[in-house]
């Protein structure tokens, strides 16, 4: 008797350690908007019960294993979707946001699978009304609009910060005999004190290659945040070269009002067409994870003559909900 529960107590023993290596959790954003949206240049305006707003709906599962000597197997699986209807943001797919297994310690992370890229990891960080449905960068900039966000069959690697510094690389396959269509990009970040710089490059093989560049680079005043980006996409003749600036002042503890104004410009390859557009967002805070929003924001496009052919608005109020 005295031996089966010694034994008991060392396999409950075990049983516990093995848990406390191995960790789950459940996340998600539940984020949803009010507002007044116009697309096109003779459109009207449509009044709309919309999600994402702010950052995509969603939700997931992240995880790790401690494998000992500082090593761990991690995991997400991450599905997008519209709260507004309870539809699937990409159609026909589980984990359509993120989708990887990999492993993690000292050197960094490396995983495989559906995820996003390195351009990704940093394009937004400098893009002002907090690079949500309200920053005209994603919606007149060449690059924000021309990359592809997540290569898929993707192989990525993550360093970790050095003295400020931290870099990443990301290899997407094809998975296609006939066409190259891989896609290849790496990031660096700088970010220490009231200084941050990120670069990202991005390669999307095809018949004729896309290649893509950014930098951005903020400066915090304490007062007020500075915010700037540079970026270009070349595919052999055709040429796109974006500009986008902007500003967070924080109100107050709960209050942050955020704002930009973005610029593309098409070379004469491509017409000569010219995008700009501004944006303007207030966020307020109502708890560690629930904020309220509203916003404006507005583009056009013009031909190489100065007609304007395309123009977009949108007025909203929103919140946001992570669990």
């Amino acid at each position: 008797m005295k031996k089966s529960l010694i034994a008991l107590a060392i396999l409950g023993s075990v049983a516990g350690v093995a848990q406390a290596q191995s960790t789950v959790t459940l996340y998600g954003i539940a984020d949803v908007w009010l507002g007044s949206e116009k697309d096109g240049l003779n459109a009207k305006s449509v009044a709309k019960v919309n999600s994402g707003g702010f950052n995509g709906s969603r939700f997931g599962l992240t995880g790790s294993e401690d494998l000992g000597g500082g090593l761990k197997a991690v995991f997400k699986l991450e599905q997008g979707f519209a709260i507004d209807t309870g539809t699937q943001s990409a159609a026909g797919t589980a984990f359509g946001r993120q989708a990887y297994v990999g492993l993690a310690g000292g050197f960094g992370t490396v995983t495989f699978g559906n995820v996003w890229s390195s351009m990704d990891d940093v394009l937004g960080a400098s893009n002002g009304a907090f690079d949500s449905a309200f920053s005209p960068a994603g919606l007149v900039n060449g690059v924000n609009t021309s990359y592809v966000d997540r290569p898929k069959n993707a192989i990525k690697y993550q360093s970790p910060s050095f003295g400020g510094f931290s870099g990443g690389f990301t290899y997407g396959l094809d998975e296609n005999t006939a066409v190259s269509q891989d896609v290849v990009d790496f990031s660096l970040s700088y970010g220490a004190g009231p200084v941050g710089v990120n670069f990202a490059y991005q390669v999307q093989n095809g018949v004729t290659d896309t290649k893509l560049t950014h930098l951005g680079g903020s400066y915090d005043l304490g007062v007020a945040k500075l915010l700037a980006s540079y970026g270009q996409v070349k595919e052999d003749a055709a040429k796109t070269t974006d500009y986008q600036f902007g500003v967070d002042v924080p109100l107050s503890s709960a209050l942050t009002l955020s704002g930009s104004y973005a610029r593309s410009k098409d070379n004469a390859f491509l017409g000569s067409s010219k995008r700009d557009g501004f944006g303007i967002a207030a966020k307020y805070s109502l708890s560690k994870r629930t904020f309220t929003y509203a916003g404006v924001v507005s583009g056009k496009q013009k031909d190489a003559a100065g007609v304007k052919n395309d123009e977009y608005r949108l007025y909203a109020v929103g919140m946001q909900h992570s669990f």
